[in-house]
């Protein structure tokens, strides 16, 4: 019992999550750490380069708003150079043997029907979902925390147990021990005794090592030292809410809005990859090549409207739109079907809390029960009614009593944590 009591704690703690209602007051060491871990885990500093990342993709869509000026220079040298002559004029050139061009350039964009802003609008979609994948890893992040915190807690009860169990032990060994002094007393008991004894320690070491390692744990998420700094002893259950919660904010479903809005904006601008686009044109410099005197630089300048029209490009806007519908439609059926899943685990959760909570109160009655019977068998052998196995056996019923009673306590609070971490709710 014993043996697969702490082989069930174990598998929790690698496959379970934790979560709090919003309206459950967490411990305020438990805040602490949480708080401690955001500052020191790098996985959160990541995410928040990458929302830095993504607003400067957002800058860089709204730069397409903006004009563009650019400076040219440049020189050709060219033959033959056409010219003529007469007895009025003498010899009049046409273009210059070395051409020489420096100007500088503006080019304005005044519409593009809609381009631009649909690559803003699905900029502002990734920096959403940038900053709902960091509170997604931040929520991660806690419910470690905090596994390991009531992990620790739970522990330390199995512990307290565990040594009132060898305490229990030790004092019958030195009763037997008299008692074979004595006569009174077969070596069988005595050798039965100490193994149990033996069994009771190795199981109180390997909790302790467990226990070590749940601290060291802890340590490494929030860059904290040393053991036995949680002082919280009991978790009353009924202080975390089970009350009704809502898909639509578990992160998952989260993220997977943010692609469908992305997606819908790449819709969108593939569409208007059809569009045309208007842009002005403006540029001041020297140029030279203007008759008469062809090879003198002269100021020149030019400002214009011009018209872009897409004719023909290979049919990219269309298979783009494609692509960009079977993207949304894909992420459509996985959306439905992460809320259907969800919804089941919902339901599943609360059977397993109405289940465990009717367990709870018939484990706390079976305690009673055992406790009754342990005092009964110890006045029962101290008078040399029953034997050792039998008083062995009474003390062995309370324990697993006892330890079955934190494990379905262990399990409900699984549950209802669980519950909320489903509905995305948040305690820090």
């Amino acid at each position: 019992m014993r043996t697969r009591f702490f082989s069930i704690i174990i598998f929790m703690l690698a496959f379970s999550g934790f979560t709090f209602a919003q309206n459950a007051a967490a411990p305020q060491q438990l805040l602490d750490l949480v708080k401690k871990a955001f500052d020191n885990y790098p996985k959160l500093k990541e995410g928040g380069e990458y929302i830095k990342l993504n607003e400067t993709q957002n800058d860089l869509a709204k730069a397409a708003y903006m004009p563009t000026l650019d400076g040219v220079a440049s020189y050709r040298y060219g033959k033959p150079t056409p010219s003529i002559s007469n007895q009025f004029v003498g010899t009049l050139q046409f273009f210059p043997a070395n051409n020489y061009d420096m100007h500088v350039g503006l080019v304005m964009p005044i519409w593009d029907f809609g381009r631009t802003q649909a690559s803003v609008k699905k900029t502002l979609t990734q920096i959403a979902t940038s900053k709902n994948n960091l509170e997604g890893s931040k929520q991660m992040l806690a419910y470690q925390v905090a596994q390991i915190y009531y992990a620790v807690v739970f522990m330390n009860k199995s512990i307290d147990v565990q040594n009132e169990q060898i305490k229990l032990l030790q004092e019958n060994e030195k009763i037997i021990s008299d008692r074979l002094k004595d006569g009174d007393a077969l070596k069988f008991d005595l050798l039965s005794t100490q193994v149990k004894k033996n069994n009771a320690e190795n199981l109180l070491i390997d909790l302790q090592t467990n226990l070590k390692k749940e601290y060291e744990m802890l340590n490494m998420f929030t860059a904290q030292e040393g053991e036995n700094y949680i002082a919280q002893k009991e978790v009353a259950t009924n202080e975390i809410s089970n009350a009704e919660v809502l898909v639509d904010n578990n992160y998952d479903i989260i993220s997977l809005n943010d692609q469908l809005q992305s997606s819908a904006w790449d819709i969108k601008s593939a569409k208007r990859g059809w569009l045309p686009s208007i842009v002005g044109r403006a540029q001041i410099g020297y140029q030279n090549g203007y008759i008469p005197d062809v090879n003198q630089l002269e100021l020149t300048y030019s400002a214009g409207v011009g018209l872009n029209i897409p004719i023909f490009s290979a049919a990219r806007p269309n298979y783009q739109t494609k692509l960009a519908k079977i993207n949304m439609q894909a992420a459509q059926y996985n959306l439905e079907a992460q809320k259907i899943n969800l919804n089941k685990d919902i339901l599943q959760t609360k059977s397993d809390i109405t289940a465990t909570d009717s367990k709870i109160k018939n484990y706390t009655l079976q305690i009673d029960q055992a406790k009754e019977a342990l005092n009964l068998a110890n006045i029962r052998y101290r008078n040399g009614v029953i034997t050792n196995l039998e008083l062995l056996t009474a003390q062995t019923d309370l324990q697993n009593a006892q330890l079955g009673e934190i494990q379905l306590e262990y399990n409900l609070l699984l549950s209802k944590l669980q519950l909320n971490k489903l509905g995305g709710t948040k305690f820090w």
